[in-house]
Formats: structure tokens, C-alpha cells, sequence
């Protein structure tokens, strides 16, 4: 992949790019990068051009001057993308970064064709209640000077992340890269990105819109409640709705692989979409 820096609003935004045609604008997740996202499924790249950021905050761009919610997150990529002169595209979110790709969506309207939202946080009454508590109390002032002090042990981040987040088997790389990835992470804007989208509505844009939609969820996770999105959106044929019933809120090799053949499908082209049915099977 190239790496590139494109100054917005006078602070660069780190990016990571592949491929050629359409361009496919990846949106991390909380405490993220682009590698975690598009190193992963960077065979995408096989069907689009792929602008991978590391948002505001994260990775190795730094925070905005402004609050970090999706919807300040959402213009700074809008600027990026003006800056790259892309005019129409497709976008994809991950957790929080699909709040981001929502927010995204509603701004630029028609310019996006395929969206994709991969385990979405898009409505309060979707998230788990004690997922919702938890946020409430740990973002409190006090309470995240500690928190933040303790993300950065890494015995206690994956103890949290097992036993509270209930990821699922996550492999050893995918745990090292999501913890060098907190270290790194912006303590204020995290927490401001975290309470926002933990309080957003996209529900009614997700039902309103009209084109080629993805959402990938997993059945054993704990934030998302996979059960009643997927009776929310039963009726809407342009939804394709994804369901890993092999793995919790985390990832491992084997469950990005199956997301991926999901993917893949979706932004084939149709005369290549044989092949990726082939690849799904194959992988089964």
C-alpha cells in the first residue's frame, strides 16, 4: 500500500491507498488505524480504489481542533476526499467508523452508491444496555483519567475486552495491533467520538436510503443487538445483511476471511461475482 499525508484544516490526515478504480473510502473503528481495517481486507482492492484514513485522532493523524463526534469526523473526510478530487464514491465503516460512514452518507448523499456497515453502532435502542451504562459511567471525567491509565496495561485491556467486550477468539496479532493502536489513540478524542456515537441516530438513514446497502454483524456479540436490526430491516431489499455466526464483537483470521468473501461479492463487478460465490463456498 502507499502512504500519504493530505493537510485538512491545516493538520495532515494519514492515509493508506491501493488499487484503481472506484474509489472505496474505509472507516476504522475506536481506538484503530487503517491498517486494522484495510490492511485486513485490503483485497478490496481488486475492485475499487481504496482511501484508507486513519481518522482524526487515531493512528498517525492528529486530533481536530474541534469536538470529535461522527458527524466533525464525517467533514474532515469529505474535506480529504475534495482534496484527492474524488467527487463520487463507496464507503465502509467499522463499530464507530460505521457511525462515521453514516454520517458520511448523509452528507454526500447520491455521490455514494454501495455502503457498507460492518457491526454498526446506529441507534441507542441497538446497543446493548449495559454496553450503553458502561460507556455513561467510564467516560465520566474522573473515571476515564483511570481508564485511560489503565488501557495501558496490556493484561488488563484484554481481560476487559474478553470477559466485558466478549470479542470472541482473537488472534495474537490482532490483539498486539489493537493494543499498540490505544496507546497511540488521542485520550480526548477518544472519549468524545466514544460518548457521540453511543448517543447517534442513523437508524432513519439506513432505512431511507435506497441504494446497495451491506451490514455485517456478528451473532455472539455483546454491543450490538444483532436480533432486533435484524428485524428492523427484514423489509428493505436493497439491505444485504450479513450475520457471523462464529464470532463475538473481535476478529480473528478466519472470521475476516468470511466478512471478506461477503465483501468481495458485494463490489464485484457482475461478471466476477461466480467467482467470489466459488470463494465463499471454498471457505465454508
Amino acid at each position: 500500500m502507499q502512504e500519504l499525508a493530505v493537510d485538512v484544516g491545516a493538520k495532515p490526515i494519514r492515509c493508506l491507498t491501493a488499487g484503481s478504480g472506484r474509489p472505496l473510502l474505509l472507516c476504522h473503528g475506536f481506538l484503530s488505524s487503517a491498517e486494522e481495517f484495510g490492511g485486513r481486507f485490503r483485497a478490496l482492492a481488486a475492485y475499487r480504489r481504496l482511501i484508507i484514513p486513519d481518522l482524526p485522532g487515531n493512528g498517525g493523524s492528529p486530533p481536530m481542533a474541534c469536538r470529535h463526534t461522527a458527524e466533525s469526523l464525517a467533514a474532515s473526510l469529505e474535506e480529504l476526499l475534495a482534496c484527492l478530487g474524488i467527487e463520487d464514491f463507496d464507503v465502509a465503516g467499522l463499530c464507530l467508523g460505521a457511525s462515521v460512514a453514516s454520517a458520511l452518507a448523509q452528507r454526500c448523499g447520491d455521490r455514494i452508491d454501495r455502503l457498507v456497515l460492518h457491526t454498526p453502532l446506529i441507534a441507542p435502542t441497538l446497543i446493548r444496555r449495559r454496553y450503553r451504562e458502561q460507556v455513561r459511567v467510564l467516560t465520566t471525567p474522573p473515571l476515564w483519567r483511570g481508564v485511560v491509565a489503565l488501557s495501558r496495561n496490556r493484561t488488563v485491556s484484554n481481560l476487559y475486552k474478553r470477559f466485558v467486550i466478549a470479542e470472541g477468539d482473537v488472534d495474537d496479532r490482532t490483539a498486539q495491533a489493537n493494543f499498540a493502536n490505544q496507546l497511540r489513540a488521542d485520550p480526548a478524542a477518544a472519549r468524545e467520538w466514544l460518548r457521540d456515537g453511543v448517543q447517534r441516530g442513523d437508524l432513519a438513514m439506513l432505512l431511507q436510503r435506497t441504494g446497495p446497502t451491506l451490514v455485517i454483524v456478528a451473532a455472539q456479540d455483546q454491543v450490538v443487538d444483532v436480533d432486533e436490526l435484524q428485524r428492523l430491516i427484514a423489509d428493505r431489499h436493497n439491505i444485504t445483511l450479513y450475520v457471523d455466526r462464529q464470532q463475538g464483537h473481535g476478529w480473528n483470521h478466519a472470521a475476516v476471511q468470511r466478512q471478506l468473501d461477503v465483501m468481495l461479492d458485494f463490489f464485484a463487478a457482475d461478471g466476477e461475482r461466480h467467482m467470489a460465490h466459488a470463494r465463499a463456498a471454498l471457505s465454508a
